[in-house]
């Protein structure tokens, strides 16, 4: 076995003989995305991931590399079997400028360690509506919040960011510092080098989030779905259906026709002072998410109530296995201007066209479930994408964090794909970054 332990850096190095330490290190969001890997890295510094890298690459053959943020993936992108673990959970401090123009957030921060801080200097950022997802690989393939309706993506809230490279150069990457790099890690993935830095806009902190659920009985489907049509038409961008509702005062107005047209057979909205606490609005729910979680998603074009219900009854199908009943369908209806304003080519993101976010949340507890909830979920992502081009004539992509990993990277990145595999031959030639939805370099 290599001798890692020899290594000069200032992190720790765990392997399968270092005991619960090692168990507690593998654990991730699903698992389905745990892998036993022989060697897992926990930097200190951002001086130990070259050093770490270095070793990796040159050993015959070389070692496969992962890298783990917040873990929250439920393919096992950021684990490798009998492979390195990059683990930059250690790598998470946050620190905002003193103008409060912007926020510093290392690569392994959680979105609860930028909420709280935050929130001391009154300040927001485009980050997720929950506080355990990892801060880097969520810009990094998009990044939907609560704030995209006035600001747009997380990862067009981007300023700057420090990425190490394949072959241990550390650089800073902006508009105007190494662009085409900054270009490619915009939607790109994790498939240009490790980023352990961002610099993420900032904005006034919202006085109040307002957030919760509402539940009907199934017999309100059709109800329901006739209101959801209805406050399309006047819904701002402050909200967005189930997880977002700007402040109390305008939450009651938007509230009102869920509310008192229909009758909830449950009703948990409340309104928070800030983001931390909003974060946690749903850890209840989170206690009780199945093991074998898989997520899936699909952006549409608009939320057809035809296509709704067909998702309907092949959801109600599937749930009456036993083992599967708290799979979920999640619909994301906001709105979406802020994102269909930057271009196509601007970053790496392709997903451009005004759309909303479906997401089926597979969820089962035994080995015997999964393969008959993956293909739920792709049965459903599939028949609503076939849907959307049927209804508008054409195909609006699909999103790098929900992906399955078996799409065509056309499919993924669109027009873009050409350049970024022009980049991957310049910023990964030897295929270091080999985890995720891989590039395939173009050296012509």
């Amino acid at each position: 076995m290599p001798d890692i332990f020899a290594l000069q850096i200032q992190g720790t190095v765990l392997t399968p003989s270092s005991g619960e330490e090692y168990k507690k290190a593998l654990r991730r969001y699903s698992d389905l995305a745990i892998l036993k890997a022989s060697y897992i890295v926990l930097p200190s510094a951002f001086s130990d991931i070259p050093t770490v890298l270095s070793f990796a690459t040159s050993q015959t053959p070389p070692i496969e590399i992962a890298v783990k943020g917040g873990g929250n993936h439920c393919s096992p992108w950021a684990s490798s079997e009998g492979g390195l673990i990059i683990d930059l959970t250690r790598l998470n401090y946050v620190v905002v400028s003193d103008d409060k123009r912007s926020v510093r957030v290392q690569g392994g921060a959680l979105w609860g360690d930028v909420y709280e801080e935050c929130q001391k200097f009154e300040v927001d950022v485009v980050g997720c509506p929950f506080w355990f997802i990892g801060v880097g690989g969520y810009i990094l393939g998009g990044g939907y919040g609560r704030f995209g309706g006035d600001h747009g993506l997380g990862l067009d809230n981007v300023l700057a960011a420090t990425v190490i490279l394949a072959d241990g150069r550390i650089v800073r990457t902006s508009p105007t510092e190494e662009s085409d790099l900054f270009w490619a890690i915009r939607g790109g993935g994790n498939q240009f080098g490790i980023v352990v830095e961002f610099v993420l806009k900032a904005f006034p902190a919202a006085q109040t989030v307002t957030l919760g659920s509402l539940t009907y009985p199934e017999t309100d489907i059709g109800n329901v779905l006739s209101v959801v049509q209805e406050w399309k038409k006047v819904h701002t961008t402050k909200e967005r259906v189930v997880l977002a509702f700007g402040n109390a005062a305008r939450a009651a107005k938007v509230l009102h026709p869920f509310r008192d047209t229909l009758k909830p057979i449950v009703d948990r909205s409340v309104s928070v002072p800030n983001m931390l606490a909003a974060s946690h609005v749903a850890d209840g729910n989170f206690e009780t998410t199945p093991s074998r979680m898989l997520l899936q998603g699909v952006i549409v074009s608009d939320i057809w109530t035809d296509m709704v219900l067909e998702v309907w009854d092949r959801w109600c199908e599937f749930t009456q296995k036993d083992d599967c009943k708290q799979t979920l369908v999640t619909w994301e209806i906001g709105r979406p201007e802020k994102i269909a304003e930057v271009g196509r080519a601007d970053t790496a993101f392709y997903a451009r066209d005004p759309h909303c976010v479906v997401v089926v949340h597979g969820g089962n507890r035994l080995p015997a479930s999964d393969e008959s909830t993956r293909a739920f979920g792709s049965s459903i992502t599939d028949y609503m994408r076939k849907y959307n081009i049927q209804k508008t004539g054409k195909d609006i992509g699909v999103l790098l964090n929900y992906a399955r990993g078996d799409e065509a990277p056309e499919d993924v990145f669109g027009t873009n794909l050409p350049r970024l595999r022009k980049l991957k031959a310049k910023y990964d030639p030897k295929g270091v970054w080999s985890k995720g939805f891989v590039i395939e370099p173009d050296f012509g």
